[in-house]
């Protein structure tokens, strides 16, 4: 991620607050309050307005209580007797009034930041420093405050990739907000992460101007990934740059995509086992048993693609298990969303019993001969194969992957069957035959995941969830804050870039993100030459 996506990942829109009094001020995040001046709150990034110079209401956040040992202009973060800082996070529905300051080196030309070595710098960082006048500029995020700006003179258009923001003038004729570096006349409109804003005048204050926002949830929350990773959570999250600016409703449409499963799925009764519980191990990889034979993780991109993905990945792995490496082949996902439209809704979701059912009866190509196209697209295209087709020796566009592997058939899988939720029954079946399917429910703060044993937080209730078709591919434990933590080992289809380089551990035998939803397998079709 770039120090820009960064900046940018810090910005979003807070509703107006005014400061009255030099007093306690209270916040709110997920409904809890804090007094400034008492325990850490979370940090919050501002926004700024400009009516008039003289304008100026300001939301102060607190952090640790250590003096810059520097820069004469840097103030103390925490304290009764240091006054307010301004860090860069806020929560995405409110805004700040505030306004405008450039700092004393805001007419200096010359090359500061470019010339310094590491150049520009996320957060606060006092190191991130260079000489200028007998003093020191800064080229940290953490010099754009609004109290006693100290950035470098190059600072916004190097490090931020904006052009340099002017004092405004003693006299404003139309009124004007700030936001971001820039100035916005009255009625102008902006995109604060995923929120469209117009400048506008105060609805509280008609005397003061703000930006006005759409209140949609967004993918990424800036103010909750603060407080996860300053919280006592197993697991840390952190902003992505393809889902910021995009809004929830969006992930739960183009990110996940498997439909609620009927009511006869449900019901299914699951398969049942013998075998000795004892003789299953405390962690396993179905990565490290069969190496080489496990397809890697894939992205659906902006497709709610998730139900074909998993269920010719799935396939793909058990063939490969089954054939031992004689039949390690991609399985096309293009082909299931595609051509497995009956009752199905391609880019906008899908239901894994049918999808099953399609690659029993029909069958899909391999990945060569049907690429996937629809992540990049956003659409589920027309099938370009038609049902009746039995042989890879019909289809032009497989010739060469026909006659590398010498198979004719299409790539078939066994009847599906469910697995129950007693996780032993999972764990053997992981085991004896390789990953399985499952369905999972997706709250709003999974988007977020970076790394650790993810629960959900609770800090997003009453928002929308969606249902998500993952691959399981092992378990383990690992020892956090002096406790054992059990975890599901799983596959994302977000690509290598999410997560833990696109999987993510999950808690086991405490919650019940899989308990009423199936886990569905499948053994693959050997092809008989």
């Amino acid at each position: 991620m770039s120090l820009l996506d960064n900046y940018h990942a810090d910005v979003a829109g807070f509703p107006t607050a005014k400061k009255k009094k030099k007093e306690k001020k209270k916040s709110k995040l997920s409904g809890q309050s804090f007094v400034s001046s008492g325990s850490s709150p979370p940090s919050f990034l501002f926004l700024q307005v400009q009516m008039k110079p003289s304008v100026c209401a300001c939301l102060a956040s607190m952090s640790s209580s250590t003096k810059h040992k520097h820069s004469p202009h840097r103030i103390y973060r925490h304290g009764a007797e240091t006054g307010i800082f301004f860090t860069l996070l806020v929560l995405a529905s409110s805004i700040v009034v505030i306004s405008g300051q450039f700092g004393p080196f805001a007419d200096i030309q010359g090359e500061f930041c470019r010339k310094r070595i590491g150049g520009c710098c996320p957060g606060r960082l006092d190191e991130c420093s260079t000489p200028i006048l007998g003093t020191l500029c800064y080229c940290d995020h953490f010099c754009n405050r609004t109290d006693n700006p100290d950035c470098c003179p190059d600072f916004w258009e190097f490090c931020l990739g904006i052009s340099r923001p002017s004092p405004p003038p003693d006299d404003v004729i139309l009124p004007r907000c700030f936001h971001n570096g820039q100035y916005f006349d009255y009625e102008a409109t902006t995109k604060i992460n995923c929120n469209q804003c117009k400048c506008d005048r105060s609805p509280s204050d008609p005397s003061e101007m703000e930006f006005l926002c759409e209140r949609d949830p967004c993918m990424i929350d800036p103010g909750l990934i603060d407080t996860v990773n300053e919280g006592n959570y197993d697991w840390t999250s952190s902003n992505y740059s393809e889902f910021w600016g995009r809004k929830l409703s969006d992930g739960i449409l183009y990110r996940l995509g498997t439909l609620e499963p009927e009511r006869a799925v449900k019901n299914m009764e699951p398969i049942k086992y013998v075998y000795d519980e004892s003789t299953l191990p405390r962690e396993f990889d179905a990565r490290d048993n069969w190496r080489g034979l496990i397809q890697p993780v894939k992205d659906q991109g902006w497709c709610g693609s998730d139900w074909a993905m998993t269920t010719t990945t799935i396939t793909a792995d058990r063939l490969a298990i089954q054939s031992k490496g004689s039949e390690n082949v991609d399985l096309s996902t293009q082909h299931m969303i595609t051509c497995n439209s009956r009752g199905q809704q391609g880019c906008t979701g899908g239901h894994l019993d049918r999808a099953w059912n399609f690659m029993r009866r029909f069958g899909v190509v391999d990945e060569s001969c049907y690429p996937y196209e629809s992540g990049v697209t956003g659409t589920t295209g027309n099938c370009l194969i038609s049902r009746k087709i039995k042989s890879l020796r019909e289809l032009n566009q497989c010739r060469v992957s026909n006659q590398l592997s010498g198979r004719s058939e299409l790539y078939r899988s066994q009847p599906a069957y469910r697995i129950s939720p007693k996780e032993s029954d999972i764990k053997y079946e992981i085991m004896t035959f390789g990953p399985v399917q499952a369905v999972m429910n997706v709250p709003a703060d999974f988007f977020m995941y970076r790394g650790g044993i993810y629960r959900k937080s609770g800090l997003r209730t009453g928002e929308r969830v969606g249902y998500h078709s993952v691959r399981i591919v092992g378990w383990g434990e690992e020892f956090h804050e002096g406790r054992m933590a059990k975890y599901w080992l799983v596959a994302n289809t977000w690509g290598t870039g999410w997560g833990e380089e696109g999987y993510f551990k999950i808690a086991r035998g405490e919650n019940e993100y899989f308990r009423t939803l199936p886990q569905v397998s499948a053994k693959g079709t050997l092809y008989q030459q």
